[in-house]
Order: C-alpha cells, then sequence, then structure tokens
C-alpha cells in the first residue's frame, strides 16, 4: 500500500520519477525495499550514495575493516577525517546526511558460513561489492538457497565486471547464478592488493550496480540476468556476454 511522500521528498526524487513507468508507484517500490550491501570498500562507495539518494527504504551494510589511506584514491565514501574509523559507521553517517529518509543499519563484522543465512535472510535484494573469492561463492550459495536475486560486481586492475544472479524468472524458476558462470572458483583471481586498481573503475562498477538494484526494484527494464557485463577502462569498451 502507498503511503504518502513529504514534500522533501518529492523535491528529492522528482528527477527519476519523471522517467518513463517511474512515477510515484516505483517510487513507493523503492521505499517498501531493502538491500544488504556486502563490502562497503571501492565497488560499496559508488553503490550506496545512489541507493540512498534514490530512495531505498532500508539500506545494510556489512564489513569489518576500517578505513585507511590506501583506500582513498577510489573509496570516496570517505574522507581523510575517516581514516582509523569502521567503514560502515564512516558509511552510515554519510548516507544518512545524504537522505535522512533512508535506514541505514550496519553490520561491523565479516559474513561467513556462520552468519550468512541469517544477514541475507532479512532483505530484499542482496548486492555483493567484496573481492573475496570465498566471500563470493558463500553470498552467491546462500541466495540461491534463500531465493533472493544478488546483484554482483567485480574490479580489480583495469578491468571490472557486473551481472544479476538468481533472478526471478517468468516461469517462477531462477535465473542463472555465479555458479553457471564460473562453476568453480578461480585459483589466480587477483584482488585490489595484489593487482592494483585504477581508482574510477570501482565507483562505475558500483554504479551499474546500483542501476541494476533500481531496476530490479521498480520493475523498470532488463537486468543483467543470464549476462554478464565487462567493461575494460585502457581500451574504455563495454562488452556484453551471455551465459546461462
Amino acid at each position: 500500500m502507498q503511503t504518502e511522500f513529504t514534500s522533501d521528498e518529492w523535491q528529492r526524487y522528482l528527477r527519476q520519477m519523471t522517467l518513463p513507468g517511474w512515477s510515484l508507484e516505483g517510487q513507493d517500490r523503492l521505499r517498501q525495499t531493502s538491500v544488504l550491501v556486502i563490502g562497503a570498500g571501492g565497488i560499496g562507495s559508488g553503490l550506496l550514495p545512489y541507493l540512498a539518494g534514490a530512495g531505498i527504504g532500508r539500506l545494510g551494510i556489512v564489513d569489518a575493516d576500517m578505513v585507511e589511506n590506501t583506500n582513498l584514491h577510489r573509496q570516496t565514501l570517505y574522507t581523510g577525517n575517516d581514516l582509523g574509523h569502521l567503514k560502515v559507521d564512516a558509511a552510515a553517517r554519510r548516507l544518512q546526511t545524504l537522505n535522512p529518509h533512508c535506514q541505514v543499519e550496519i553490520f561491523p563484522f565479516r559474513i561467513d558460513a556462520s552468519n550468512a543465512v541469517d544477514l541475507l535472510s532479512n532483505f530484499d535484494l542482496i548486492a555483493d561489492g567484496t573481492d573475496n573469492t570465498e566471500t563470493r561463492y558463500l553470498v552467491n550459495d546462500s541466495c540461491v538457497e534463500l531465493d533472493k536475486t544478488l546483484v554482483w560486481g567485480a574490479a580489480s586492475g583495469f578491468q571490472g565486471q557486473v551481472s544479476v544472479f538468481n533472478l526471478p524468472q517468468a516461469d517462477g524458476s531462477r535465473g542463472p547464478n555465479l555458479r553457471n558462470l564460473f562453476p568453480t572458483p578461480p585459483t589466480d583471481a587477483l584482488d585490489c592488493v595484489d593487482a592494483g586498481v585504477l581508482g574510477p573503475l570501482p565507483g562505475i562498477i558500483g554504479a551499474v550496480m546500483a542501476a541494476e538494484v533500481l531496476k530490479i526494484a521498480t520493475g523498470i527494464g532488463e537486468p543483467l540476468s543470464g549476462a554478464l557485463l565487462v567493461f575494460d577502462a585502457r581500451a574504455m569498451q563495454w562488452q556484453r556476454v551471455r551465459f546461462r
């Protein structure tokens, strides 16, 4: 059931409510949607502000790390004043300033096999921006177990990737997931520490993930289900790879 929007909310969301197919109904869907974002690093920095700014009703943030100097060239959610503070605390403060209508919940610990199902079960959509292979597969498998849609992104070096896993299909089934794309975890995957990372790259990937979340929540457009979007920043090229 739709609830009334305040004057401030109308003004905040007017430019996106003007989009074809969005309107008040789409905005209300965002307000009724909860999203759990796993990882508040480079990708999370690009993802979280757009979700909060767009009017997602409830945001959860999972991350155990503190802000370090080596983060600041790409994790623009933070400033030098946040050094030594938990990322989830700093992120929550920034997001509440950006949009006080968004409820932000923080989880200052690492997601693992002992807590993943309990964490994910309390949110409508899951977004994974972690850079740890084991965590990515844990989150994917938990989403499959719980019938949750997963918006997934990765960024390292000069290349980033985005896809949508386990999306509900018209016939009642679920779309492909990470194990359909990569059946077994790669053993040679490099993270940002080992491979380095172009500063703007995680932000670009996070922004694309935000667009996918908003599309899914409003029911507008075609999500990246069964498709891997690959971005090469050196060549400034996008490639769409189908899988099933």
